[in-house]
């Protein structure tokens, strides 16, 4: 059986959006032949909750918790995390967790995990509280124990342990925080300048590296110092005469700034104004708040402060040299051996902050670090030496400074990692040969080792030889990634999750192929070249660091000495073939190392049918649309005329091009402003959904867009960059030759009016047809003007609401979601789409239930990185990640086997019947004359009307020349068979002098087994007598399905929802009292009268598709129970004997240290008193023994 790895993830720390996503990432890439992952989700207050596995795929916590139905409402769109709801009780938190999952108590983790792998970070995570409540818990975990956790999670403890122990350190001063209301502020400026000097770090002290962070140079001051502390503190005074001279926009963005987790104060905070102090814990709380302070002639000053603060603040020389990061291993033997460091390249003076470090393409990281071997190798020994003098165990992560006279500053030990796909964890891993599957393989077994669990090793060293001794074929995918658009680095990450998804797979191996442009002699000619990438290099962290490594390949010469000294861990783990150098692979040659391929670039080339047509061309299926379809959709512009052609409403557009602005500037403003108003929306007309998308307000912003993009280079492009609010280092398309301008889509009279993406597959029916199958979409929340790119691909940076909130008063989801569907269908039929696609739209819900849907755009490759809106609505619909990208493969195959059908352009599906709408402004038309651009319908179509006459001249000559050939214009009209059971069939055929050839199709649960489904020739096609119709039945076999697993999925409600998918029935058997399970959890189940268990789903169980499986469930009603007397008990006791008196546990009473350790000093109801089963019992705890007490 399966080891079942507990995977914690979230917590309540400022990184809890790194946690989700690093917990999601284990998921993913938990070898399953191994492991069976279980996802725990950690909440706000340090609950634990069995996460439903759909919730892994959400692009934030927030897009799920707190649930959407139990979330304050914003006029703002203002984001909020579980905080402000404000004090929960425990009945608030067992609601909560019915909506996501169900709560988990610390006694039923032996029972449910055999070992706990933590991807949590900071408070709860690093700190050593867990690990204590899982040794508490007799759980094994992963990573070191509670003191070395406690001394990794506290910055100025590990100063002074480093500075005893000889390591170097800069200057270092310690600000405590109850010091901090009395202190003179110019007093410490003066001791910090004249102690640290300049450059100064200031830093929380026990948060992660990349949080309140501030880099001060001498011209920052003490106003500039002032605000370094202040929000190393989480607090931030504001005038509010500043605050009333900012614009109604600038307030809300300000208090946007103020909300935000890892950059601002975050909720709960306290607003203190002369006297008076308030608790506020919703955006729009504080921003009223500050609305009403401005109004008034009270105290000028309000400062806030957040409840998630520091004790301690760290300030600190500026070290000038290299920056680096080192993984350091625990080895087999219990030695220690430290990874290739990786050099984290920046800017002077640049502070490698939160979004540089997790937004792909935001951060050059290099491996190993830019240095001698000798000087390498030092680092790695000082490493390797301050894990062991802070007593680390399994793995550690430390960062440090090599500056110009050799000196090696270690400044920042951690616990646990990073565990994002490119993180220095997996980064370094594959350095020496790891995948980051058997890199989480040797986590678990060395965590195994150091905690002295002999039975669990043993079963997975057993599971591993198996493993290594079994080898079965697979499917070859070549997975293609990175490209040469503004998207490339998404791409990386799309093409790397779809790598990461198939690796885990029994069915598919995959082999990631890096297209770029062509990099080396012989190869000028091409398009765009491939390169298969070892695992080292698909783990770089963007684009560009592959491309580099692919024109230099060469390693550092210590890489060969580095892997030696590991072979310990890569003889066992590694792949015994693995390799580390990139092999070119031609086009022509990718039908000998492929089956299929998985295209996961965006952009040209990739999504503009390019490389679709070369693919056809070798006979290889692939995912997404054809090339004529692609050749449209990359085109925002073609794509909307097409859609404006079929009835569908658009926005305004007009292209401007570079030729004409560089004739003549001025003209060329004009003309924009003559056809358009301010607001108005800038684009390019074929790059990626968030390239260079901005909301012009002004002439100087119209002015500064078209100088970046048909100027770029010029003197006037940092002046632009300023005007747009634009990064030094935010990327900007270059070559384009024009921009694409549009109305900006506005509500119009709706009375709701809402951003959505819907995506959607397609698949084969089985008459032959394409069935769309269309997503729940998702409402798309933007923190500003336009959605970003960190709000669509950084972990935790945007929100989605899935399914997006549709609704009205008057209307209910699914009358206004059908419209919304049926419209995306409409779109997608129109232009061709199969396979899968993802289209962004506006939508106006009016008074009288019309749903309008504005089409933006459609991506016919949309994003699929871990974190995609696409896989929130696939998970809906049933669709684990894995399964969804298995569909999307599964029709190229079939696609290819009938001949690459497409749907009918020319004769889409009508849209819904809606009500007449109510009347609505509309923006005024525009009168401008349409820009040249040709059309794919104007020379397609004459050439198809005159194929068509050409056809029906030659169709009439023969026909008029068989009947005089033979005589006779004798025949038949073909009966209808379709519809019909076999014997029908067969009865029809021979009353009508027809021969009948049958062949037995799929299985469909919903129709009568040889029910005929399609005829060839058609209904009504004339026939001579004798003639033979093929006809296609449906099957009476079901094909047999594997059940889901429990895991994730013990609510009955959800489970059915997966049964659905798979087309199995369902019905309750028996429902059993159980007070410390939720109503409706899936005990076990039963099929065909034998007993289903947990262990039996999770080896596997397959019953015939449209089979009935019986369910066996909770409920939490049953007959009377007595309290007990717990008093005079320690809480762990206590909670394990209520719980196991078919009692809960209610309100948890008294202010104590430690919950677990406090003695129980009454009970409400107390003890003696009846009550009825799963009633809960009240606990009042203290820190003291009762004296009544023996």
């Amino acid at each position: 059986m399966s080891i079942r790895v507990g995977i914690f993830f979230g917590g309540p720390s400022r990184e809890r959006e790194i946690s989700f996503a690093g917990g999601r990432t284990v998921y993913d890439n938990l070898d399953k032949s191994l492991f069976e992952p279980v996802p725990i989700f950690v909440d706000s207050f340090r609950r634990w909750y069995l996460l439903d596995w759909q919730y892994l795929y959400r692009g934030s916590i927030r897009d799920f918790f707190p649930p959407v139905a139990l979330a304050p409402e914003s006029r703002h769109a203002f984001q909020v995390y579980q905080e402000s709801l404000g004090p929960l009780d425990e009945l608030a938190l067992e609601d909560m967790g019915r909506h996501i999952g169900r709560r988990l108590r610390r006694e039923e983790l032996p029972e449910l995990i055999d070992i706990a792998f933590l991807a949590l970070h900071g408070e709860y995570g690093e700190d050593g509280v867990l690990q204590r409540e899982l040794e508490y818990a007799g759980v094994p975990y992963t990573g070191s124990g509670v003191e070395a956790s406690e001394v990794g999670m506290d910055k100025a403890l590990q100063k002074e342990l480093m500075a005893k122990a000889g390591y170097p350190s800069p200057p270092i001063l310690v600000i405590e925080q109850e010091s901090l209301p009395t202190a003179d502020i110019e007093e410490l400026f003066h001791r910090s300048v004249e102690r640290i000097g300049w450059p100064m770090v200031v830093r929380p002290a026990r948060q992660g590296s990349s949080i309140g962070v501030s880099i001060l140079k001498e011209e920052a001051g003490l106003a500039g110092f002032e605000r370094a502390v202040n929000a190393a503190f989480f607090r931030e005074p504001l005038l509010l005469a500043d605050y009333a001279d900012r614009s109604p926009a600038d307030r809300i963005e300000y208090v946007r700034r103020v909300s935000d987790l890892r950059d601002g104060i975050a909720f709960p905070l306290d607003a203190q104004r002369g006297d008076h102090r308030l608790t506020i814990y919703t955006p729009d709380d504080l921003f009223d708040y500050l609305e009403a302070a401005v109004a008034d002639d009270g105290h000028p000053l309000v400062v806030l402060e957040g409840h998630q603060s520091e004790e301690r603040v760290i300030i600190e020389g500026f070290i000038d040299g290299k920056e680096f990061s080192t993984i350091v291993l625990r080895q087999p033997d219990g030695g220690v051996v430290a990874l290739p460091p990786t050099e984290i390249v920046k800017f002077q003076g640049e502070l490698f902050d939160y979004r540089s470090k997790y937004l792909p393409g935001r951060s050059r990281k290099v491996t190993p670090i830019n240095l001698p071997a000798e000087a390498i190798q030092r680092i790695r020994r000082e490493t390797e030496r301050l894990f062991t003098e802070l007593g680390f165990a399994v793995y550690a992560r430390i960062d440090g400074f090599y500056t110009a006279d050799g000196t090696i500053y270690l400044n920042d030990p951690n616990t646990t990692s990073g565990m994002m796909p490119s993180s220095f964890f997996f980064h370094q891993a594959a350095e020496i040969g790891l995948s980051p599957s058997q890199f989480l393989t040797y986590i678990i077994r060395t965590s195994l080792q150091e905690r002295d669990h002999t039975e669990l090793m043993d079963r997975l060293d057993a599971e591993l030889d198996a493993l290594a001794a079994s080898a079965g074929a697979k499917e070859r995918v070549a997975v293609m990634l990175g490209g040469t658009s503004f998207e490339r680095h998404i791409s990386v990450e799309s093409g790397r999750n779809v790598y990461e998804k198939l690796s885990s797979s029994e069915r598919f191996r995959p082999l990631p192929l890096f297209l770029t442009a062509p990099l080396a002699p012989g190869q000028e000619g091409e398009d765009f070249v491939l390169y298969q990438l070892p695992v080292n290099l698909l783990l770089k962290d963007n684009a560009d660091d592959i491309r580099d490594k692919l024109i230099k390949p060469a390693e550092h010469p210590v890489i060969d000495e580095i892997r030696r000294s590991c072979r310990a861990i890569t003889a066992r783990y590694a792949d015994p073939d693995v390799v580390f150098a990139p092999r070119h692979v031609p086009l022509e040659q990718l039908p000998e190392v492929a089956d299929l391929v998985f295209i996961a670039l965006h952009g040209r080339p990739g999504e503009d049918g390019q490389v679709q047509r070369k693919l056809e061309r070798l006979g290889l299926p692939y995912n997404g649309s054809g090339p004529d379809s692609s050749s449209i959709t990359i085109d925002k512009y073609e794509t909307l005329q097409v859609l404006k052609q079929g009835g569908l409403p658009v926005t305004q557009q007009w292209l401007g091009r570079r030729e004409d602005f560089l004739l003549n500037t001025r003209a060329f403003y004009n003309r924009v402003e003559d056809r358009f108003t301010y607001p108005l929306i800038a684009k390019p007309v074929d790059d990626g959904c968030s390239s260079a998308v901005l909301l012009l307000r002004n002439r100087e912003q119209l002015e500064a867009y078209c100088e970046l993009t048909f100027r770029p280079g010029s003197a006037q492009e940092a002046a632009a960059r300023r005007t747009l609010k634009l990064g030094e280092k935010e990327e900007w398309p270059l070559g384009k030759s024009t921009i694409l301008f549009e109305v900006a889509i506005t509500a119009a009279g709706a009375e709701k009016f809402l951003e959505i993406t819907g995506g959607m597959l397609t698949h084969f029916a089985p008459d032959g047809r394409i069935r769309y199958e269309v997503f729940e979409p998702s409402e798309a929340l933007a923190g500003g003007e336009i959605l970003s790119l960190e709000e669509k691909f950084l972990a935790g940076e945007g929100q989605n609401l899935t399914p997006a909130r549709l609704a009205t008063k008057s209307y209910g989801y699914d009358y206004v979601a059908d419209q919304v569907k049926g419209d995306l269908e409409r779109a997608a039929r129109l232009l061709g789409v199969t396979g899968y696609c993802r289209i962004d739209a506006f939508v106006r819900i009016f008074p009288d239930g019309r749903a309008e849907t504005v089409v933006i755009e459609v991506n016919s490759l949309p994003g699929i990185t871990p974190a995609t809106a696409i896989f929130h609505q696939a998970a809906i619909a049933g669709y684990q990640p894995y399964q969804f990208i298995a569909a999307i493969l599964d029709f190229a195959k079939e696609r290819v086997r009938r001949g690459g059908v497409v749907p009918t352009v020319a004769a889409p599906e009508p849209p819904a019947s809606r009500p007449d709408p109510a009347p609505a402004a509309a923006p005024p038309p525009m009168t401008e004359e349409t820009p040249e651009k040709s059309s794919f319908l104007g020379p397609l179509l004459k050439n198809v009307v005159a194929a068509l006459i050409f056809l029906g001249i030659l169709f009439l000559l023969l026909k008029t020349g068989l009947n005089w050939y033979t005589n006779h214009g004798e025949s038949m009209a073909i009966p209808t068979f379709e519809g019909m059971l076999i014997d029908e069939a067969r009865q029809l055929a021979e009353s009508n002098d027809l021969k009948i050839d049958v062949t037995v199709g799929a299985f469909d649960p919903e129709q009568p087994a040889g029910l005929v489904v399609q005829q060839q020739p058609r209904i009504g096609s004339r026939v001579k007598n004798n003639r033979t119709v093929y006809l296609t039945i449906l099957s009476d076999e079901a094909p047999d399905v594997e059940l889901p697993s429990l895991v994730g999925n013990y609510d009955y409600n959800q489970y059915i929802r997966l049964l659905k998918v798979k087309n199995i029935n369902y019905r309750v058997r028996e429902r059993q009292f159980d007070a410390r399970q939720e109503d409706g959890t899936i005990l076990y189940l039963y099929y065909d009268g034998k007993k289903i268990t947990d262990e039996d789903l999770r080896e596997g169980v397959k019953v015939p598709m449209g089979s009935t499986v019986e369910f066996v469930i909770t409920e939490r009603k049953g007959d009377d129970v007595t309290v007990g007397d717990y008093r005079c008990q320690t809480f762990g006791t206590g909670e394990f004997a209520i719980t196991g008196s078919q009692l809960l546990v209610g309100r948890i009473v008294g202010d104590v240290a430690d919950r677990n350790e406090a003695w129980i000093v009454r009970t409400d109801p107390p003890a003696g008193t009846t009550v009825e089963a799963g009633s809960r019992v009240d606990v009042f705890l203290s820190d003291d023994l009762p004296e009544e007490c023996p």
